[in-house]
């Protein structure tokens, strides 16, 4: 006849409950992640220099896509032209924006802007291949007025020489808020 530990049974099962407690904590938290990141969070690598000092070509971007609020200064990331892009809001809807060539600052609402942010002065051929009617309304006294569901974005970096300058709002203008993938919240 066989005889059972009674001491040694409760003991097992207790290792057992606290494996099959870890393992099931292990599992959910797995899977919040991967919800949280498929749905709320995304990364992003950053290639080219058109924002730097601020990102640097190899950058990891954190983005959150939906739940935000951008206001001016913010880095988003978007998609133009089937590629990924990062850029800096300097105009939302509704703003009238304008670049005085004298000081080579830009103008919003009337307002200069200040970007501590920017080192440098631009290069002598950023405004190259501006749109001519983009070119037109910033030099403009009457400005160029943001669309509503627009905002108009820049690069970091206004002196990229050899003749690159960040593409962005300052060659094609206004960018439709629609093709924003998220707002950047971490740059590690």
């Amino acid at each position: 006849m066989e005889e059972y530990s009674y001491i040694e049974k409760p003991k097992r099962l207790k290792s057992v409950v606290v494996i099959n407690v870890i393992f099931a904590i292990t599992v959910v938290t797995a899977l919040v992640v991967v919800i949280l990141f498929s749905t709320t969070f995304m990364t992003i690598a950053v290639v080219g220099n058109s924002m730097s000092p601020t990102l640097k070509n190899g950058d990891k971007l954190l983005l959150v896509k939906h739940g935000y609020k951008l206001n001016r200064g913010d880095i988003v990331v978007f998609q133009r032209e089937d590629s990924n892009n990062v850029k800096r809001i300097l105009g939302l809807e509704g703003d009238v924006i304008q670049f005085d060539l004298d000081n080579m600052t830009w103008i919003v609402n009337g307002e200069v802007y200040e970007e501590e942010y920017i080192e440098g002065s631009y290069s002598d051929n950023y405004f190259y291949m501006s749109k001519t009617e983009v070119k037109e309304a910033i030099f403009s006294k009457k400005g160029l007025v943001v669309p509503q569901g627009h905002m108009f974005v820049l690069g970091d970096n206004r002196n990229i020489q050899e003749g690159n300058v960040s593409i962005d709002s300052h060659v094609y203008g206004t960018l439709d808020t629609s093709s924003i993938m998220g707002k950047v919240i971490k740059i590690y």
